[in-house]
């Protein structure tokens, strides 16, 4: 039997994550998405062929998985109005940052299945990677299908530890901005020295997604990727060398540091 799945607060990432799982034939009837804006339902609604629903808990009552998309901030209290409905038969997946499951498994006052996940914004065009980690309450094939559910935009990976989550975040959760950053300021030097912004952006652009591509299907390693384009005395080697005079390793550790300690502040301010 296919599962009926709610989207509670239906926003970028849930439209992601029900947009995959339409184009790889899941059935738009048992998909409920859940807006207090009635122009919003009406936009999926027409848009997707799925069920929108203004009342959370009317949407838990037909699920069963309940995806849980709103903003850290209010996951609380949007918990909390449906928790007298939650059954043990039920799956509850988060994608809200910085609240763990510990804190997910006391709002919803029960020992139900509880999956805490990390996706990032690549998965609305179907590039995306998720981390994962599952409380002892889920079953290996409520994993399984985690798994297939998030394979709809993407890749993901299980951790064991949830500490790891905040490694996690800093590695692939937050990491599409570093190399926005990255490519904005070659973009920004190219037209320093004279080259217009849309071959600037495409010549950049494509030379990372052709670099991404080498290391996601080519079987070797990183470094002798790098290697293999880094002639000695040749243009390339005077950049690397750049970068390691700046001291690229420390600046890369630097900012996962800080982005990992924000996420620990976040997982206490959510904490239960």
């Amino acid at each position: 039997m296919t599962p009926s799945i709610a989207f509670i607060g239906v926003g970028n990432m849930a439209r992601s994550i029900f947009s995959g799982l339409l184009a790889s034939g899941y059935p738009a009837k048992n998909i409920i998405g859940t807006s207090r804006t009635a122009e919003k339902r009406a936009h999926y609604a027409g848009e997707y062929g799925i069920t929108m629903l203004a009342d959370n808990l009317q949407a838990v009552q037909q699920a069963d998985v309940i995806v849980l998309c709103v903003k850290p901030a209010q996951m609380q209290s949007v918990i909390e109005a449906f928790a007298s409905q939650v059954r043990q038969d039920q799956l509850y997946i988060s994608v809200a940052a910085g609240v763990e499951i510990a804190a997910l498994s006391h709002w919803l006052n029960s020992s139900v299945a509880v999956v805490r996940s990390m996706p990032n914004t690549p998965s609305q065009i179907g590039a995306g990677m998720t981390g994962l980690i599952a409380n002892t309450q889920t079953t290996q094939a409520q994993k399984v299908w985690v798994t297939e559910l998030f394979a709809s935009i993407g890749d993901s990976v299980w951790v064991d530890d949830e500490a790891q989550m905040h490694t996690v975040t800093a590695l692939s959760g937050s990491a599409p901005a570093y190399f926005y950053r990255f490519v904005e300021a070659m973009i920004k030097e190219a037209k320093q020295q004279g080259l217009d912004e849309e071959s600037s952006r495409k010549l950049a652009s494509h030379a990372m997604l052709g670099a991404a591509r080498m290391v996601v299907e080519i079987d070797e390693p990183i470094a002798q990727l790098r290697q293999n384009i880094t002639s000695p005395n040749g243009t390339t080697e005077q950049a690397l060398l750049s970068f390691e005079a700046s001291n690229i390793d420390q600046v890369v550790a630097d900012a996962m540091t800080a982005c990992i300690d924000r996420s620990k502040v976040m997982a206490d301010d959510f904490s239960a």
